[in-house]
């Protein structure tokens, strides 16, 4: 499982990351980060934007809420481990690139603190 794509609207705040689950398999999970929005920081949602026709939006508290929680924890559970996210949580954001940021991105975005 690895992060392929970061995104952050220009709504506020929404964050979007693409999860590779397994080979050919991906997921675009985010965050409502609206401006003005009741669940803004709250809501969690499937697909490319809250305002998207197709996106799913995750009921809070509800079972695929929890779902997609543990997917993110598991994925970071695997492949940033304890001591690569302190360090990734040390480094200056602007000195890194590719796979690291995303993972920075991910870490700050999306999982709950």
């Amino acid at each position: 499982m690895r992060i392929i794509d970061y995104a952050l609207a220009l709504d506020g705040g929404t964050q979007i990351i693409t999860l590779e689950i397994s080979e050919g398999e991906q997921i675009s999970i985010g965050l409502d980060g609206r401006m003005g929005s009741p669940t803004s920081g709250k809501q969690l949602f499937i697909g490319n934007s809250p305002e998207s026709p197709d996106t799913r939006m995750l009921p809070i508290g509800g079972i695929e809420e929890r779902e997609v929680v543990s997917l993110l924890e598991n994925w970071a559970n695997e492949t940033q481990g304890f001591i690569r996210r302190e360090a990734l949580m040390e480094v200056e954001q602007s000195t890194l690139n590719g796979q690291d940021l995303l993972d920075l991105l991910g870490l700050n975005g999306l999982l709950p603190k």
